[in-house]
């Protein structure tokens, strides 16, 4: 056999052999980017908390720290870290409904809802005006959901409308509501108003729940 013929025939299994070992799994391009993204911002993040670390020493009677501490653990779901620093925040400036509003928005993410219940009602009935702000009403509605007492959900939700009418959230869990206990026309009424007054971010998924609640829907009768 001609011996360049015989060397080709041994090296190309060998080419194969060597190829197979070295093959790397690679991932789509989205999945790539969202994994950095990722990384990117936890690294943000990380390197946020040792600057307000060291702030928080330097300046320990400085409450601001504390709870911009808070907050970036929260972001980290270091849950118990945020607590603490949000204790510590708590002690400087006692009087600040912020902190409450944080601490519930944390019990609730650790699933401690009635502790967070508590924080959400001393940021809403604690505090004077407090039942003007819709924030916190939603927050406290959606909590109660989660808690399955849909009937405090409505009154917060009812309120949160209350404090801002042009809000098209609050219409959303009202119809919700209201299709849990069984009022369909209640929630025909509040899903339509929720696309009156120009709701976006659910659109799609409301639409849809009118026309099987109204199969001979058509959406310029709504507009």
């Amino acid at each position: 056999m001609n011996q360049r013929i015989f060397g080709a025939l041994i090296t190309l299994p060998l080419l194969f052999l060597v190829s197979g070992c070295t093959t790397q799994t690679i991932r789509p391009i989205s999945q790539q980017v969202v994994i950095e993204d990722e990384e990117n911002r936890s690294t943000i993040i990380d390197v946020k908390l040792e600057k307000y670390i060291e702030l928080a020493k330097d300046f320990p009677k400085e409450a601001r720290y504390q709870e911009k501490l808070a907050k970036l653990y929260w972001e980290k779901t270091d849950h118990k870290s945020a607590l603490k620093a949000l204790a510590r925040a708590k002690k400087l400036d006692s009087d600040n409904p912020r902190y409450n509003y944080l601490e519930a928005q944390i019990l609730e993410g650790l699933g401690s809802y009635s502790a967070a219940e508590k924080a959400y009602l001393a940021v809403i009935d604690g505090t004077e005006n407090g039942r003007d702000y819709s924030g916190p009403l939603m927050q406290l509605g959606n909590l109660y959901m989660q808690m399955e007492r849909s009937d405090k959900a409505l009154v917060c939700f009812k309120d949160a409308l209350e404090a801002d009418p042009t809000f098209s959230e609050p219409h959303y869990w009202i119809g919700r509501v209201q299709l849990m206990h069984k009022n369909r026309k209640a929630a025909i009424q509040s899903f339509e108003r929720y696309l009156r007054v120009g709701g976006q971010q659910r659109y799609t998924e409301v639409l849809q729940t009118l026309q099987a609640l109204q199969p001979d829907l058509r959406i310029h009768d709504i507009r």
